[in-house]
């Protein structure tokens, strides 16, 4: 006879009582982990179902797997539902043992014995009625996000033209995320967004949290000086405001009960959407921090540590501390994006759609390609859900500046937008797939270039600050922020997109004169720029600069070489003669590219983005970022000079004019800098690819097989000469990405 979980049956078949009901000798519903009457009474330390109840009782409280009777410890579901059995057998009993949650230590040491913790710190007591643990959730509903409705949607036929409705359909509503809305599931309590097993997930997120001075230090770093969508001060702000708050919670060293409280305040939290957006900025972060800490900014926070840790070095001291439990620089990142990734399911789970979650989604695209790599589909799926997430919060529709007033908030919520952008115009270039997002059914409008310090400023100073902007949004005061690297690859971003209509596009008319057009226009992009982030004198010759300023510069010279670059590939493609200047604009861009490696004790406090530029392809928008630019940058114009240098060695040389001996030292120098990936970077393996393919490519064209040269009349080309061991040549043939193959060419 089947058994339930944790209970047995006496000898008339019947299943037994808790032991307050057969004492009392009343009814019991047999509930599991407790019964009803005892959940009632709020006797549930009390309520235990006896393996023996006739036998002597035991002076101390049972654990709660020895309460388990032989055939359903034997039961195949027992190893997966005890774990989650204890998480909330605990809460009644008091205080929490160390293997009720998997923390760090118990991962590392699995042979370890779980022992219980002394309940030594002072906690965060909630206020009277704002969490209780009961079961009101099963037939409770909560408020649903508010989601974007265009013109064509069902709900816009009953609004006229005075915005009065017409017909009330009602407030939306959902349920508990654990409720059962068509009957049983398949894995009933322990299904994935059964409450104790979404509390046991976030403790464990929470778990991982460092230090507050470890994530102070982390924060304050030179990484998110550079993010428009995790701001530095947002994330000084929550981290502040939550130790503030929370602080007896979440000190050294952790408990789960301790966590578990916390826990509970974020899925209170939880139940309310994020109200409209204050005006004054302080007023907004305080609708999702603080008290109110909700946790999708609880991902995000997760999401600013791990791309703090990231741009460390190997041998940062942080990497060394207890807590790290002797993590590396990418092993400790993924943890990060481990728990960031918690967050955003907690969310998925409960319909939580706003600005925070689509800021969380968006950095668990960078930080994961950073970490895993940006060409696997995890990659692409993750940045289709960023797409998504960000239309259904209405971020590609704001209100347009001229006609609203401008707020942190809504600078806040452009600025993750244009980076989803950037980001899926990038993603597009990299993969040769259609872009999610246009410009004919999205509000592009490039962000104000203001500070962080005036963006998160009193509503009366904010108004003031936009006022002495340029009319086309630049700051008049000469200054290099974030914000105006930011709108430099913005601008530039946009015209890529017409650049991808031609590549990708099908039934695709192209002319010389619209060649001529987009290249006239990103010339007047980089003519209107602010001079302080050109990369270029008049002269041609680039400028003594150093530090940040030399980093803004040669990031905004990339992005528009690289415009060139792919606009030259589809010309090629299309017929027109443009290989002289594809192979400028490659030899310019690998010099650029170089730049940073010959100058980098100059750019010492950026050395983390150094394999960004080398083979990562970015999937931060607007900020260079520890991912994966393997297509884009570096690579793509290497890869074109080895072609040709590969063809000149032949005896029909391709292009006369080409700088043979310029070509050979700047590839020298490119196999240096992959050399100095590190085995932390997210793509090591693959630079070493690449590096060994460059490095083949030289020996072959300095000293050449004379044997396996072809005669003049085989016409055998040269970019399929045999060489030994030469398997990763293949790439060289397919980094064309528009139409045909580079022998088509």
């Amino acid at each position: 006879m089947q058994q339930d979980r944790g209970i047995g049956y006496r000898r008339n078949g019947k299943k037994q009582a808790c032991e307050p009901c057969r004492k009392g000798k009343l009814a019991c519903d047999h509930g599991v982990p407790h019964c009803g009457r005892c959940v009632r009474r709020r006797t549930t330390q009390k309520c235990i179902y006896h393996p023996a109840p006739m036998t002597r009782v035991r002076t101390s409280t049972p654990s709660h797997s020895s309460l388990i009777t032989e055939s359903t410890a034997n039961s195949p579901m027992t190893a997966i539902q005890q774990p989650f059995d204890r998480l909330k057998a605990s809460e009644a009993r008091g205080p929490i043992l160390k293997d009720d949650v998997v923390s760090p230590q118990s991962e590392r040491s699995p042979t370890c014995v779980p022992t219980p913790i002394e309940d030594t710190t002072r906690k965060y007591k909630p206020p009277a009625g704002q969490y209780s643990h009961d079961d009101s959730w099963k037939t409770k509903q909560y408020p649903r996000s508010s989601q974007y409705q265009g013109p064509t949607s069902f709900s816009a036929v009953f609004s006229d033209d005075t915005s009065q409705d017409v017909l009330d359909i009602g407030e939306d509503t959902r349920k508990h995320p654990g409720a059962w809305p068509f009957g049983q599931p398949l894995h009933g309590r322990y299904r994935p967004n059964a409450p104790d097993v979404r509390r046991m997930e976030v403790v464990k997120a929470l778990w991982n949290i460092p230090p507050r001075e470890t994530c102070k230090r982390l924060l304050s770093g030179p990484t998110l000086a550079l993010d428009i969508t995790i701001s530095q001060f947002m994330a000084e702000y929550c981290l502040e405001t939550l130790w503030s708050n929370f602080g007896s919670l979440l000190e050294h060293p952790l408990t789960a009960e301790n966590l578990g409280t916390l826990a509970d305040v974020l899925f209170k939290n939880e139940e309310r959407p994020l109200p409209p957006s204050p005006v004054d900025g302080i007023e907004w972060l305080n609708t999702f921090t603080g008290p109110h800490i909700r946790i999708e900014m609880i991902g995000v926070l997760f999401c600013g540590l791990g791309k703090a840790y990231l741009h460390l070095q190997d041998w940062d001291p942080l990497f060394s501390v207890p807590d790290n439990y002797g993590r590396n620089r990418k092993e400790t990142a993924w943890r990060m994006t481990e728990c960031a990734d918690v967050c955003r399911k907690m969310c998925h789970m409960s319909e939580t759609v706003n600005e925070i979650v689509s800021c969380l989604v968006n950095n668990l695209v960078i930080l994961e390609s950073a970490t895993a790599g940006a060409e696997s589909y995890l990659a692409r799926s993750r940045h289709g859900d960023a797409v998504t997430c960000a239309i259904t919060a209405g971020l590609h529709r704001l209100p347009d500046n001229a006609n609203s007033r401008i707020t942190t908030a809504s600078e806040c919520k452009r600025r993750i937008f244009a980076s989803i952008y950037y980001r899926d115009k990038s993603t597009a270039a990299l993969n040769g797939t259609p872009p999610m997002l246009g410009r004919l059914y999205c509000d592009v409008k490039p962000c104000l270039d203001i500070s962080e310090e005036q963006l998160f400023s009193p509503p009366h100073e904010l108004s003031l600050v936009i006022s002495r902007l340029s009319a086309d949004g630049w700051n008049t005061d000469g200054q290099l922020y974030g914000m105006t690297l930011c709108r430099g690859i913005w601008k530039l971003a946009a015209i890529r997109e017409e650049i991808l209509e031609l590549a990708l596009g099908t039934n695709v008319l192209i002319s010389g004169e619209l060649i001529a057009d987009i290249h006239r226009r990103c010339e007047e992009v980089m003519n209107n720029l602010p001079e302080q982030l050109l990369f270029l004198n008049e002269d041609r010759t680039p400028k003594e600069s150093t530090g940040h300023v030399l980093f803004y510069q040669a990031r905004v010279m990339l992005d528009f070489l690289q415009n060139k670059f792919l606009l030259e590939r589809v010309a090629l493609a299309r017929g027109f003669p443009h290989l002289s200047t594809l192979l400028c604009t490659a030899m310019e861009n690998l010099e650029v590219v170089l730049m940073f490696w010959m100058k980098r004790d100059q750019l010492l406090s950026y050395t983390g983005y150094f394999d960004w530029i080398v083979c990562i392809w970015t999937s931060q928008a607007m900020q260079p970022t520890n991912n994966m630019q393997i297509t884009f940058y570096g690579i793509p114009s290497a890869g074109t000079i080895c072609v040709e240098l590969l063809k000149k060695n032949s005896v029909i040389h391709h292009f006369p004019a080409f700088p043979r001996s310029d070509a050979i030292q700047k590839l020298t120098l490119f196999i240096g800098f992959l050399e100095w990936i590190r085995p932390t970077d997210g793509n090591y393996k693959l630079a070493g690819r690449l590096k060994k393919v460059i490095r083949k490519v030289l020996d072959h064209v300095l000293e050449p097989p004379h044997s396996d040269l072809p005669s003049p009349e085989s016409q055998y080309d040269p970019t399929l000469l045999e060489m030994d061991n030469l398997n990763d040549m293949d790439w060289l043939n397919t980094i064309d990405w528009t139409h045909g193959s580079w022998i088509g060419l």
